[in-house]
């Protein structure tokens, strides 16, 4: 038995008239101190079990997803200098959006949702294809979005890529088809961009944005 406790004197103890003998006094005493340490125990093997098996907290995933795309090969009919194809189209749009993967990575910025939806779309475009051209004098913005200067069918053009909003103010009015696409994402929910080219609006990209459970082992 241990020193501290050998060493304890026990002696009669007197409760509410009731007197107690020095014997019954350290029965008792020793009794609590049995089940204190058999508390201490139970709770020793308790709580580690109790951390193995609580269930593993959820985690979520950011998902954008590419709900429409819509392509005006000619807004300008009248100007033949106007009329690009669908695969250029996804080609310049790409370009930019290149250009904004290279900027963020040298500025160690934190991609918005702006961004990412942007991302997004350019994974789309590499999947079905488009690769990415020459490009000078990139440039980026929250609001605007992104503009650069491109060289096509033989001319320095310069494009932007941008949210609908900004781009309306940016270029000529929508053509009927990229009008109805956009406000139709905007309806939605979903994150709406426009391509432009020389202030012309050639194509528009909606984009969804979902929390996503991951699933866990």
């Amino acid at each position: 038995m241990p020193s501290f406790i050998s060493a304890i004197e026990f002696s009669d103890l007197d409760i509410a008239g009731h007197t107690f003998k020095a014997s019954q006094v350290e029965v008792v005493f020793y009794l609590l101190l049995g089940l204190i340490a058999l508390l201490l125990i139970f709770l020793l093997v308790k709580l580690p079990n109790r951390e193995k098996t609580a269930p593993p907290e959820p985690k979520y995933e950011e998902v954008f997803d590419i709900e429409s795309e819509v392509f005006e090969t000619n807004p300008y009919k009248n100007d033949p200098d106007t009329y690009f194809e669908q695969n250029i189209l996804r080609t310049v749009t790409l370009t930019l959006i290149v250009g904004l993967r290279e900027h963020l990575t040298k500025m160690a910025e934190n991609a918005s949702d702006q961004h990412k939806a942007m991302a997004a779309i350019a994974k789309h475009l590499e999947a079905k294809g488009a690769t990415p051209i020459a490009f000078t004098q990139w440039n980026q913005s929250p609001i605007q979005g992104i503009a650069a200067r491109i060289i096509l069918s033989g001319k320095s053009r310069t494009a932007l890529f941008g949210p609908s909003i900004a781009m309306a103010k940016a270029s000529a009015p929508f053509t009927s088809d990229i009008s109805s696409a956009v406000a139709s994402g905007h309806s939605a929910g979903h994150s709406v961009f426009v391509l432009a080219i020389d202030g012309l609006a050639y194509a528009e990209f909606s984009v969804s944005h979902r929390l996503q459970l991951v699933a866990t082992m």
